[in-house]
């Protein structure tokens, strides 16, 4: 019996085996000429590849935003995977410097011959989307089961299943001159000619005063140096803006003047046991919207470092704070020694920035993480001078027992650790009682207006900084756009540096299940934290009702933990709308302007649809009806996870062009729940909002539209009917398989980088409506 399995067996694998259909060799034109990887081949990747291959939800983790990228290869590893135990970190240009590392680590080549061949990996697929050219069906790179092969078997078998992915996925294929200069390339070797550290010399002298700065041994000076660095380990910094360069700060083996080696750790406040030394590396890969954090440093932000951190006097004798993660995870510990006045101006010096760390941070991809948030809010910050975390030097000293955040448990927390923390609702009920208090002290009248911070400089509108997510990718911009949210938080000193340092400078996404769950969790409690320190702008009656309202459902409000005030307000309020009344009169003290499209006025009267539009003024006119509750029929039909943002482009009769995104914001009846988020959903609240310019980094829809048939696109979005218009919306929709996809996509690209060069990367194509159309 068993030598009857064994046969079996043996006939049943020699079959599937010899059932794999052979790999056709590959074919193309040689280009007869020396090819450069930097001028010829990197433009290809960076306008063809990079779009989807260029971070961790990268297919195969194949990042081909460099040259090292393209070296180190794929891995099967799913970096997104719930995971009992942490993983072991394999970030690109830190985890490992050489290519035997990375196949150490498990990763495979793609360009390297394979075996008894001369051809690549990546050839192959190059080769069959020229010779499967047809896209058919739906391709969500992100979600489609990629079987990451590694040899040809493994190629043979997805080729034979899938004849119609080769790369690039899902897209229309290369130009013919482009293919055969990347196939020559790919065939004479794969040489990298990348020039390392072209910089100007503006650069180097910069550079070397921000390092002398950073590396001076006076304790006050090192202290600082770590608390800088922990808040900028993500930026991408700019010292000039027209040289294009950006650098990141790092910990490096070696001094000044010798070429920076990273010290790789989890963490930013992981302990080095070697001497090290700041140092500003050149960031060597193309420049992606969604990693994309421009912090700038010049001689006044050096002599603002001065001022903030080495001129005055300590609340404490400086001394170097230890590295235990169960201490260094919590900034407000870590740091108390530095004025937190001085910690709060420096945050507020670039709160875009600090933000934006939040909400886009390295992780690129988390719904888990990101339907924690509502899909549309605006965020302010109490003015330094009414934060009594500042003013009152014993309060936050008090509490910092009560602000402890479950990162201290690092990246691999047990299940006694995690259940214990989740279980915890204690100290946060003790801080918001204490917080109180003091508030009720100081401010026995309540507080008034003047305490939401005005921002910086007029110019630079960030006194306000609106919040849009979208499934699982979010962006934050300065000043109030859309109409008045749902939610609104304000935000204080203590409450912004357990933010960063929970989401950001604690969170790893190699970290096990239960890591995540904790900052996830933890993160509803601080969401909650902001939305009271807004309520206690409002009438002290009206603050649970609007706390209910905001978590319907009696599971919701069972896991909601509100603990609010008895404190008055000092605001005279006239109506009974007051989150309405305290929105219009904090736009007019931070001199903040309405949406020109999407705020709704009092006396607002919706607009008909014209025959023909003569004017930019006109155009918007209409996007403001299609933003009101239930004015488009569209958002009905396209209601998935991948429907949030289109990028629209109106083509003018006078060769002028403009842009819009149209983003669509999701009504949740709460965001208090980590799973199950579509049964939370409200689609007949769910509203549009339409922005000039670019928003979020990953377009769901490019949509191209004539002014002369403005009519018949409006009348679409407000009237869609999903059987019979179909085919009118093709006319505008630029799906996944039109012929001219790229070209389309160029146009964004280029018109993106106009606009703003400096905060310019490429978008992220991973999230592109899946279903291929062909006409």
């Amino acid at each position: 019996m068993k030598i009857k399995h064994i046969l079996f067996f043996l006939i049943t694998f020699l079959f599937t085996a010899c059932s794999i259909k052979p790999l056709e060799p590959v074919q193309f034109e040689t280009v007869n000429k020396e090819i450069s990887f930097i001028k010829d081949i990197k433009p290809i990747l960076d306008n063809r590849c990079v779009s989807c291959h260029s971070c961790y939800n990268s297919p195969c983790q194949l990042k081909l935003s460099s040259f090292e990228g393209i070296e180190r290869g794929g891995s099967k590893a799913d970096i997104y995977a719930n995971r009992l135990r942490a993983d072991n970190p394999t970030r690109l240009f830190i985890d490992a410097t050489s290519e035997k590392e990375w196949r150490e680590k498990g990763f495979f080549s793609v360009v390297d011959f394979l075996e008894d061949s001369n051809e690549s990996i990546m050839m192959q697929y190059l080769f069959q989307k020229q010779t499967n050219p047809l896209n058919i069906g739906e391709y969500s790179p992100e979600t489609d089961k990629l079987s990451c092969v590694k040899n040809k078997d493994e190629l043979g078998k997805y080729f034979d299943e899938n004849p119609h992915k080769g790369m690039p996925y899902g897209f229309p294929a290369l130009k013919k001159e482009e293919y055969n200069l990347l196939m020559t390339w790919l065939k004479q070797g794969a040489i990298d000619d990348t020039k390392k550290d072209k910089i100007t010399n503006f650069e180097k002298k910069q550079i070397e005063k921000f390092e002398e700065f950073l590396n001076n041994k006076n304790i006050k000076h090192q202290v600082t140096s770590r608390y800088i660095y922990e808040h900028l380990f993500l930026a991408h910094i700019s010292f000039d803006e027209k040289s294009g360069n950006f650098f990141e700060l790092i910990r490096s083996t070696t001094p000044t003047n010798q070429e920076p080696k990273i010290i790789a750790t989890r963490f930013p406040y992981d302990k080095v046991e070697e001497p090290f030394y700041y140092r500003f590396k050149k960031i060597e890969s193309t420049i992606v919207h969604k990693t994309h954090m421009v912090y700038k440093l010049d001689d006044k932000k050096l002599e603002r470092y001065n001022e903030l951190f080495i001129k005055p006097i300590w609340d404490q004798k400086p001394y170097l704070p230890p590295y235990d993660s169960k201490i260094s995870a919590n900034a407000l510990r870590t740091f108390e020694q530095i004025p937190a006045s001085s910690r709060y101006q420096f945050l507020l010096d670039d709160i875009h920035y600090i933000i934006m760390t939040f909400i886009r941070g390295p992780v690129c991809k988390g719904q888990i993480a990101l339907n924690v948030i509502q899909d549309h809010f605006w965020v302010m910050f109490m003015d330094p001078k009414y934060d009594l975390s500042l003013q009152d030097k014993y309060f936050l000293h008090n509490n910092i027992p009560n602000l402890s955040i479950p990162n201290e448990y690092g990246e691999d927390p047990s299940l006694y650790k995690t259940f214990k923390a989740l279980d915890n609702y204690e100290l946060a009920k003790k801080y918001h009682k204490n917080r109180g208090s003091i508030y009720n002290q100081h401010y026995p009248n309540g507080l008034n207006i003047d305490a939401i911070w005005k921002g910086n400089k007029k110019e630079q509108n960030d006194s306000i900084l609106t919040i849009y997510r979208h499934f699982d990718s979010a962006s934050v911009h300065k000043g109030a756009l859309g109409d008045i949210p749902k939610t609104l938080w304000v935000i204080d000193f203590p409450l912004l540096e357990r933010i960063y340092y929970s989401l950001v400078a604690g969170f790893d996404i190699f970290g096990n299940t239960a890591h995540q769950l904790l900052v996830r969790t933890h993160m509803d409690r601080l969401r909650i934290e902001g939305e009271s320190n807004f309520l206690e702008f409002l009438p002290k009656d009206s603050r649970i009702n609007y706390f209910n309202s905001w978590y319907i459902g009696w599971l919701a409000q069972y896991l909601t933990v509100y603990t609010p005030s008895n404190n008055n307000v000092d605001i005279k309020y006239e109506t009974k709308d007051f989150k309405k009344e305290f929105v219009n009169k904090v736009l007019d003290y931070t001199n903040n302007k309405r949406d020109s499209i999407n705020f709704i006025e009092d006396d607002y009267k919706r607009s008909e649809i014209k025959e023909f539009y003569n004017t930019k003024q006109e155009i918007e006119e209409s996007f403001k009806t299609l933003t009101l509750p239930n004015s488009s029929e569209l958002i009905k039909h396209f209601n998935g996870e991948k429907s949030n943002v289109a990028f629209i482009k109106i083509e003018l009769n006078s060769g002028q062009n403009l842009v819009y995104s149209m983003v669509v914001n999701r009504w949740h009846n709460n965001v208090a729940l980590l799973f199950d988020e579509k049964s939370r959903l409200d689609p007949t609240k769910d509203r549009i909002n339409f922005v000039e310019g670019f928003i979020g980094s990953y377009p769901n829809l490019f949509m191209v539209v004539k002014q002369n048939d403005l009519d018949e696109f409006f009348n679409l979005l407000q009237n869609y009917n999903s059987s019979e218009d179909d085919k009118k919306i093709l006319k505008y929709a630029i799906n996944r398989a039109h012929p001219n996809f790229w070209e389309v996509f160029d146009w964004f690209d280029k018109e993106f980088k106009k606009y703003d060069s400096l905060e310019y990367g490429l978008f992220d194509l991973n999230r592109y409506l899946s279903q291929a159309i062909n006409e």
